[in-house]
């Protein structure tokens, strides 16, 4: 007779489909069922944002449930979770960002419930960010059994607070390409289309913070679209710096080139409507959108942060510049649009990559291992 499958609960404070989200679906879309019962609790602000996950996770077949959150500590909703954890005997509770984290550990005192985090990557942006990452590392990782580190850029950030090395895990992302077609849905407005086939469509794909590196994205662009009048520029993503970005698209006189297009549901067309994708980013751990346009065949124009040089050798899978490099940026962007042998070689190159290294079954594997590791088989 075959043992009951362990049960393991994700929990996320979810702000839109970003990494955390990726992962959690990946996970949840591929983990071996016969010995784990996957389910997720969605951390409610009221704000809607965490629609789109509850909704591609139930398409996943992940059962799925919601809490109320309100204000920084919601003791109800921390009784929720405690109830939760208990009527359906969680083995082990999974979090991915600090709320969930710090939710997940006033949960389950007292209970012999397994405790994982993962460590995303989160930006560090503002002084109350800082403030708050710094507790989490700090005084609330110390509480979980094991943190995950989605790169190994940011092991020895985690070992600078007070968690013991041996309680950190290198996991990388894995890229499930499925996840894809369980995000979209609903309607959206089209994206920008160029006026001919001749048009070479620029992305950059993400949160919009000042440490994913618009600003020298636009500048190089400028720069570029004095010798190439039939480029266009995409940003896709939303976030504090939307309207910082669209004054200096004004500024740079380049608005009828580069448009803000918001957060999109549907990847797939996006994918399918651009030619480059460009990572101008300060920091970074594993970027998905990266992985996603690799397999999708797209040539990636990044920024040598966090784990990206492990996907790109510069001119192999890729090209890499220093983050904060305009010069350096603008001259690779202009090597994409004359070189296209080149680009094309390097794409089919990347794609070859990741479906060897970075697919879903590597990072599922490992992840069933640490799950095993601490609530055994």
């Amino acid at each position: 007779m075959n043992p009951s499958p362990k049960r393991v609960l994700h929990i996320r404070d979810s702000g839109g489909m970003f990494g955390g989200e990726r992962v959690i679906l990946t996970l949840g879309r591929n983990m071996d069922r016969e010995v784990f019962e996957c389910s997720l609790v969605c951390m409610d602000r009221g704000d809607g944002r965490c629609g789109p996950l509850m909704e591609a996770a139930e398409r996943s077949g992940i059962r799925v449930d919601s809490v109320r959150v309100r204000g920084r500590i919601d003791l109800k909703a921390i009784r929720f979770l405690r109830r939760f954890i208990r009527e359906n005997e969680i083995d082990l509770i999974h979090t991915h960002d600090f709320k969930s984290d710090f939710y997940g550990v006033l949960a389950t005192r007292g209970m012999q419930v397994r405790r994982v985090a993962t460590a995303h990557g989160s930006t560090r942006d503002s002084f109350v960010k800082r403030l708050y990452l710094s507790f989490n590392e700090k005084l609330v990782y110390p509480c979980f059994d094991t943190i995950i580190a989605v790169s190994e850029d940011l092991q020895p950030r985690l070992e600078g607070g007070r968690l013991k090395p041996e309680k950190i895990r290198v996991i990388q992302n894995g890229l499930d390409i499925g996840v894809l077609d369980v995000c979209g849905g609903g309607f959206e407005p089209p994206l920008p289309r160029p006026g001919n086939r001749d048009h070479r469509v620029f992305a950059v794909i993400g949160r919009l913070y000042p440490d994913k590196g618009h600003a020298f994205f636009l500048h190089a662009f400028e720069t570029l679209s004095h010798e190439f009048p039939d480029i266009t520029g995409l940003i896709v993503g939303d976030g504090p710096e939307r309207e910082r970005i669209q004054s200096s698209i004004h500024a740079l006189g380049i608005e009828e080139r580069v448009f803000c297009c918001g957060v999109r549901k549907n990847m797939r067309l996006v994918y399918d409507s651009i030619d480059y994708l460009v990572i101008p980013s300060l920091t970074e751990g594993l970027p998905y959108v990266m992985l996603e346009a690799m397999a999708c065949g797209i040539p990636v124009l990044a920024t040598a942060v966090g784990d990206i040089p492990l996907l790109i050798s510069d001119g192999l899978t890729g090209y890499l510049v220093n983050p904060g490099d305009v010069t350096g940026l603008t001259r690779r962007m202009r090597d994409l649009i004359v070189r296209p042998e080149a680009a094309k070689a390097m794409a089919q190159e990347g794609r070859r990559l990741v479906n060897e290294r970075f697919s879903a079954p590597s990072m599922v594997g490992k992840t069933q291992e640490l799950y095993l590791s601490l609530i055994g088989r």
